[in-house]
């Protein structure tokens, strides 16, 4: 199955990485901005968006359509002059071991004008930055491809909700199994070590056996009272048999069998 976006399945491990909570959402509750990378030596800042394009206003990007200018995912200002890094992408992917999410198609690079800006991010499991992430500024080649090194719990693996089995489905397995072991353990013991036969085989039976004579009882009670208040033919009302229940005769069956049996023994 496709993995959703902003998430990736290792095909290595098979773990599950799901990035979507380091993407910052203009329609939040609280406000959010992009993220701030102090960019050093090289003298500026950038403003990035992880998995969705920066909140920050980018029209005035360089050298970008006008139709791609809403999917920029990264940009810096130099001298005045906005510059794009590459446009969104929702799609990490692992290089080797390493988790990566590329983006591309930013503005043209300086020396190069047929080749464009693009961004580099290098995501690595921090436990410590669950809260927001560690976004640092690695470095760049010729002013046109550029490097990070985002740091946060986000990277590390965890599970797949959509493929999880809920809470409900885990007791329910669990109770099954714990069902199943009591039934085969019990029928096994009391056909093995107390040489039962028939439905006694069943463990804990006399138990049962009430408890569902009881149920059948008081089933068949509110059957005949509601019957018998009811204004019908009294060929359709049900006849009252004086003789025990099957359930009865089978018990006294089994019993006369047992006795055989100990006789015989």
């Amino acid at each position: 199955p496709t993995d959703p976006e902003c998430t990736v399945t290792s095909p290595h491990s098979e773990n599950f990485f799901d990035l979507r909570k380091l993407r910052r959402d203009p329609n939040a509750k609280v406000p959010q901005t992009d993220w701030i990378v102090k960019g050093l030596d090289y003298g500026t800042n950038f403003s990035i968006n992880i998995c969705g394009p920066v909140i920050a206003d980018a029209t005035g990007v360089e050298g970008v359509d006008e139709s791609k200018k809403s999917a920029v995912g990264a940009f810096y200002e130099m001298n005045g002059t906005m510059y794009s890094i590459g446009s969104v992408s929702a799609s990490p992917h692992f290089r080797g071991r390493k988790l990566v999410l590329a983006y591309e198609n930013g503005s043209p690079c300086p020396n190069a004008p047929s080749y464009r800006k693009g961004t580099l991010m290098s995501l690595m499991c921090d436990h410590e930055q669950f809260h927001k992430p560690s976004v640092s500024f690695v470095g760049q080649m010729n002013d046109c491809s550029y490097f990070f090194e985002v740091r946060t719990a986000a990277a590390c693996a965890t599970i797949n909700q959509a493929q999880a089995l809920g809470p409900g489905a885990v007791f329910g397995a669990i109770m099954g199994v714990f069902a199943l072991v009591y039934l085969v353990g019990g029928i096994v013991y009391q056909r093995t070590v107390m040489h039962a036969r028939g439905w006694r085989q069943i463990p804990h039976y006399h138990t049962w056996a009430a408890a569902f004579g009881f149920i059948w009882d008081l089933i068949h009670a509110l059957w005949v009272f509601t019957i018998e208040h009811l204004p019908l033919p009294s060929s359709f009302r049900p006849r009252r048999s004086v003789s025990g229940s099957g359930f009865d005769d089978e018990n006294q069956l089994i019993d006369e069998l047992d006795d055989d049996w100990g006789e015989d023994a």
